[in-house]
C-alpha cells in the first residue's frame, strides 16, 4: 500500500522541516540544529536532508510539500540571508530603512542596497539564482500590493524546492499562516471535545490573529472562525521593546518578561496606561485607538526617561490584561472549557498562566515551541486533516537527531582517559549521586527535543534546592543573564504536590506552560523556579514519554526527597542547543560541566 508523505516546510524565523507520514508525525527539525546558527533563516536544506535519509525517503516518494506561506515581500525575504545581525545593525535598519520610508517618505529605499554587506548569496541554491532575484526585485515590490507580493514570495520558494528535490511544481501547497498555528496547536492536544484555539501572531500572512471553535468526531472535523484580524500589536511591541532596551529582537523577547516580575506596579501602571491607549479590545476585536507612521520609533518616545524594569513590567501587566479580555469576550460567547494557543505569543508563559486561571476554563494546552518554528508541523496537520482525514496526535517532542552509540564510541576512543572517567553501567545510580553532591551534569541521549525548550535529552541538570549553583551555571557554563530563571523537570507522581496546577498534567509536558510553586516546596526548588514570584516553567517527566529520564530523577528522588531536576537547555548562550555527539562533547570540553551523560555513557571529569 503507497504511503501518503507529506514534507512540511517553515523557511522564515528559525527554518524548520517536518516528516508527516500517513498522518503521524515521524520528524521534526530546525535548521538552526545542523548548521549551527541560532534562529537560523535561511531555506532548511539540511534539516530536509536529514528527514529524507532518516526514514529512508526518496523526493519521488514524496506526495506533497506544504509550505507555510508567509506575508514577506521578495525584497525581505532576501535580506532574511543577512549574515548574523547585530543589535546595533537592527537599529541602523529602524533608521536607515523604515524612518525615511514612513517619516519622510522616501519611497526608493532599498533594504538589500543598504545591508548588501550582510547577505550571503552563496547559500543554496548558489549566488548565481540570488543574484537574479536580487537584480528583478531591488527596485520593485515595497509598493507592490500584499496579494501580489505574497504570490511572489510563494515562486521563490517553489524555484527553491525544485532545484533541491527536483519535483514537479504541482506538488507544492501553501497553507495560510493562522490555520498552520491553530491545526497544530490542536492536533497536537488530542482534544476531542469542543476547543477554542487562539492564534496570536506579529505579521502571519496579513492575519496576525485568530479564534477557531473545533471539534473531532471520529474521521471528520468540525470548525468555525469566530473572529479573525490583523491590527493585534503585542508581538510586534513586545519585538520592538526588545530593541529599545539595547537586545535583540526576535531572540530575547522572552529577557524582557523573565525581568517583568522584579517591576512594580506603582511604578509600570503609567507605562501600562500609555500602551492601553494603543490599542484595547471591543467585543472579540483589537481596537486601534491611536495612529502612528511607525511603532519603533512612536514607542521609543513613549517611553523615553522611563526604567528598564518597569518598562518591562508595564509591557507584560498589558499583554496580559488584553489578551485575557479578549480571550474572556469569546468565551462568553461560547460556552468552552477547553483552550489551545498558538503563535509566537503563545511562547509567554506568564500569559499562559494567566489565562488558565480564567474562570469556566479547564485546559489550557500549548504546544512544544508553539511560534513559526512549529509551522512546518502545522502546515502537514492543516492539508492533511483537509484533503484526507484527522491525523494523529503529537505523541512526544522527540522528534529530531537521535544520538549514535557508533558515533559516541568513536568519539570516545580520542579521550584522554588520565583526565576522565567513564562509566558504561548504572549510569544514572552514578549520575543521580553526582547530581545530588551539587555537580552539574549534562545530558545528550536519545532524539533530541524539537524547539526551544530541552526536555531531558538535550539538557544541563543540577540540583533544584541549591541555589547558589544558579551562579555557577550562569558564569561558568551558559554565560546566561543573571535574572533570568530555570526550568523544573519534575516526575509525574509529584507534579501536583509540588505546584499548582491548571487542568490536566498533559497540559504542561513541554515547558509551554507555567505554574505557581506549593510555598511548601519554594525551597526545595528554589534554583529552579523564579526568584522573585516563584513561579515555574514546569516540565511533567512520564514514563510514556521518557521513561530513562524519569528513572534518572526517581533516583536523584530517593537519594534527596526531591523527585525534581533544575532543568535548562544543553548549549551556550547564543548558540542553537547541542544536537549530535560532537556538539555535546565540545561545550562538555569548554566548560566547567562535571559530568556528561552521552548516548549509554557516563564522562566525569577527573
Amino acid at each position: 500500500m503507497k504511503r501518503n508523505i507529506l514534507l512540511g516546510i517553515n523557511w522564515e524565523q528559525n527554518s524548520t522541516a517536518a516528516l508527516m507520514i500517513d498522518g503521524k508525525i515521524v520528524g521534526c527539525s530546525s535548521e538552526e540544529r545542523f548548521s549551527k546558527v541560532k534562529n537560523d533563516e535561511r531555506y532548511p536544506r539540511k534539516s530536509i536532508n536529514w528527514l529524507l535519509k532518516e526514514f529512508n525517503i526518496t523526493p519521488q516518494s514524496i506526495t506533497n510539500i506544504c509550505f507555510i506561506s508567509t506575508a514577506w515581500t521578495p525584497n525581505y525575504i532576501l535580506t532574511r540571508h543577512y549574515t548574523k545581525m547585530t543589535i546595533e545593525e537592527y537599529i541602523d535598519e529602524q533608521k536607515k530603512i523604515w524612518y525615511p520610508k514612513l517619516y519622510e517618505n522616501k519611497k526608493n529605499i532599498s533594504q538589500l542596497k543598504i545591508f548588501k554587506h550582510k547577505l550571503d548569496l552563496k547559500q543554496f541554491p548558489g549566488e548565481k539564482f540570488w543574484k537574479e532575484k536580487i537584480k528583478s526585485y531591488i527596485s520593485t515590490d515595497d509598493h507592490s500590493s500584499n496579494k501580489n507580493n505574497l504570490e511572489k514570495g510563494k515562486r521563490i520558494r517553489e524555484e527553491v524546492i525544485k532545484l533541491h528535490l527536483k519535483i514537479s511544481a504541482d506538488k507544492v501547497k501553501f497553507i495560510d499562516h493562522s490555520s498552520g498555528h491553530i491545526f497544530y496547536s490542536f492536533f497536537t492536544s488530542d482534544k476531542n471535545n469542543k476547543t477554542l484555539a487562539i492564534s496570536l501572531d506579529a505579521f502571519g500572512d496579513f492575519i496576525n490573529y485568530k479564534a477557531v471553535v473545533i471539534k473531532k468526531s471520529g474521521k471528520k472535523l468540525f470548525y468555525k472562525t469566530i473572529v479573525k484580524g490583523s491590527n493585534f500589536i503585542v508581538a510586534r511591541l513586545y519585538r520592538y521593546v526588545t530593541l529599545i532596551l539595547g537586545l535583540k529582537p526576535n531572540e530575547h523577547e522572552y529577557k524582557v518578561m523573565g525581568m517583568a516580575p522584579y517591576a512594580k506596579e506603582k511604578y509600570y501602571s503609567d507605562i501600562e496606561k500609555k500602551f492601553f491607549k494603543l490599542q484595547d479590545v471591543k467585543n472579540l476585536k483589537f481596537v486601534d485607538k491611536s495612529k502612528y507612521p511607525d511603532m519603533y520609533f512612536h514607542i521609543k518616545k513613549l517611553l523615553d526617561g522611563k526604567r528598564f524594569d518597569s518598562i518591562c513590567g508595564g509591557l507584560q501587566s498589558y499583554s496580559e490584561k488584553l489578551v485575557k479580555k479578549w480571550v474572556i469576550n469569546i468565551l462568553k460567547k461560547n460556552k468552552i472549557q477547553n483552550l489551545c494557543i498558538s503563535g509566537g505569543v503563545a511562547l509567554n508563559v506568564k500569559n499562559n498562566l494567566i489565562l488558565s486561571k480564567i474562570k469556566g476554563v479547564k485546559n489550557v494546552f500549548v504546544p512544544p515551541s508553539p511560534d513559526d518554528s512549529s509551522q512546518a508541523m502545522g502546515a502537514c496537520y492543516y492539508y492533511y486533516s483537509q484533503k484526507y482525514q484527522n491525523p494523529k496526535p503529537l505523541s512526544s517532542a522527540y522528534l529530531g537527531y537521535e544520538i549514535n552509540e557508533t558515533n559516541v564510541k568513536k568519539e570516545l576512543l580520542k579521550i584522554d582517559k588520565s583526565k576522565y572517567r567513564i562509566i558504561t553501567k548504572n549510569i544514572n545510580d552514578h549520575a543521580s549521586k553526582l547530581i545530588s553532591q551539587d555537580k552539574i551534569l549534562a545530558r545528550c541521549t536519545g532524539k533530541a527535543e524539537f524547539g526551544a525548550r530541552a526536555l531531558g535529552n538535550r539538557s544541563i541538570l543540577a540540583n533544584p534546592q541549591n541555589i547558589n549553583i544558579k551562579k555557577v551555571i550562569n558564569e561558568k557554563i551558559k554565560s546566561r543573564d543573571f535574572w533570568m530563571p530555570f526550568a523544573t523537570s519534575v516526575i509525574e507522581p509529584f507534579a501536583k504536590k509540588y505546584f499548582d496546577l491548571n487542568g490536566k498534567i498533559e497540559n504542561y509536558l513541554y515547558m509551554t506552560n507555567c505554574a505557581d510553586t506549593k510555598k511548601n516546596f519554594i525551597n526545595k526548588l528554589s534554583a529552579s523556579i523564579h526568584p522573585y514570584d516563584n513561579t515555574c516553567r514546569p516540565h511533567i517527566v512520564t514514563k510514556y514519554q521518557n521513561i530513562d529520564y524519569y528513572d534518572l530523577i526517581q533516583k536523584f528522588g530517593k537519594i534527596t526527597n526531591i523527585y525534581a531536576l533544575l532543568n535548562t537547555s544543553f548549549n551556550l548562550h547564543g548558540y542553537p542547543i547541542v544536537n549530535n555527539e560532537k556538539d555535546a562533547l565540545g561545550i562538555f570540553f569548554k566548560t566547567k560541566l562535571d559530568a556528561l551523560i552521552l548516548g549509554s555513557y557516563l564522562i566525569i571529569k577527573k
